[in-house]
């Protein structure tokens, strides 16, 4: 991306206050984001200190670090406050909610929680009291905001579950980093035992108990050996994973890496005969994303994002029960020209989301509501 000289006032707050908690998808868009953003020297970044180590080579006058503070405190009191003092003519958020007052705000919603809350019943008093005010904070959010969403699948979310216009939305698509996810000589042939990758997280919607159901279920009804590989830092599930692997008898077939550094994640895409991707919704779909641009073929459960953001890749599409998930596993094993076919098309694909058009359209969205008279409704 270009660097900008500074022009007249503009000034653009970029919140990272999410970066070094969010070990996620949020944490990945967000360190790549701002990566891109902070080479034009309009940006400032608002992180905390636990960000810093995620933004290594960025020049620290670029970066305010603030306070760590729960995060509605950081939303309504730090960032505003921080985006008045550095003079913002306007503040962007990847968030599900962001400040109620303060400069415009361009707020890049990951996915609708609504969407998430109707498969997760709140059972506790806090709990329906925490979605009350998220629900609440969202919605005044969206009502002040340049909205943003990753897919188009989202927007619509937004718009049946909080009433934005369709045509009030951005579709922005997020990028890969194709320098660091490519495709390896061979992917996913050369073990003689199938491995299939998963990643995984503390996050239950990633139904890591249903991959390794599917995984026994698969190993019962074959003869040839198999290998499953999963990822990622599991937190407290960890004992329960592997419990459960142990308990269907495959165990020792199963292996639990912990966080895994992006060459190993990039690594484990490429020698895996497919990734599977267990999801029940997303609000894009980074993880299938990037396993696609190392060749790798993709297991996936249906999600209208995901689906929207593959589009003609190499995909094997399973319903969220065990059996149907075994014979995804079972095919992706059995059809060697479905994983030829994306080890040439899944690349090809994957490489038209990059970072840097990403970041294009942010800042171009920033200076659109910089330049916004108050009151003057906005170009759609």
């Amino acid at each position: 991306m270009t660097v900008r000289a500074r022009s007249g006032p503009d000034r653009f707050l970029v919140d990272l206050g999410m970066l070094g908690r969010n070990h996620k998808g949020v944490g990945r868009v967000l360190a790549e984001l701002g990566s891109r953003l902070a080479r034009d020297d309009r940006v400032r970044l608002a992180c905390t200190a636990a960000a810093l180590d995620h933004l290594a080579g960025i020049d620290r006058s670029c970066i305010s670090v603030l306070p760590a503070t729960p995060q509605s405190i950081w939303e309504q009191v730090v960032l505003p406050a921080a985006a008045r003092r550095v003079g913002a003519g306007a503040v962007y958020s990847h968030m599900e909610g962001g400040a109620l007052w303060g400069p415009p705000l361009v707020l890049h919603v990951p996915e609708d929680p609504e969407v998430r809350w109707s498969r997760e019943p709140a059972i506790t008093r806090r709990e329906r009291a925490r979605r009350r005010y998220s629900r609440a904070l969202l919605d005044r959010s969206l009502a002040r905001a340049r909205v943003v969403a990753s897919t188009r699948a989202t927007a619509a979310d937004l718009h049946r579950n909080h009433g934005v216009p369709l045509a009030a939305i951005t579709v922005v698509p997020l990028g890969v980093d194709l320098d660091r996810f490519s495709p390896g000589p061979g992917s996913g042939e050369q073990h003689r035992a199938p491995a299939f990758f998963h990643l995984a997280s503390p996050d239950p919607r990633d139904r890591s108990e249903l991959v390794i159901d599917a995984f026994a279920a698969l190993v019962e009804a074959r003869s040839e050996p198999v290998r499953l590989v999963v990822g990622g830092d599991l937190g407290g599930r960890r004992p329960t994973l592997a419990g459960r692997a142990a308990a269907l008898g495959v165990g020792d077939l199963v292996t639990l890496t912990g966080r895994l550094t992006d060459v190993a994640l990039a690594d484990a895409y490429r020698s895996a005969v497919a990734t599977i991707h267990a999801s029940p919704d997303e609000g894009f779909g980074l993880q299938p994303l990037e396993a696609m641009a190392c060749g790798t073929l993709v297991i996936s459960t249906p999600a209208d994002a995901v689906a929207e953001v593959v589009g003609d890749g190499a995909v094997v599409w399973s319903e969220p029960d065990r059996g149907a998930l075994a014979a995804a596993l079972g095919q992706a094993i059995d059809d060697r020209a479905l994983r030829q076919r994306a080890r040439q098309v899944n690349p090809t694909i994957a490489a038209s989301f990059t970072w840097e058009r990403t970041a294009h359209a942010i800042l171009a969205l920033l200076e659109e509501e910089a330049r916004r008279l108050p009151g003057q409704p906005r170009d759609r």
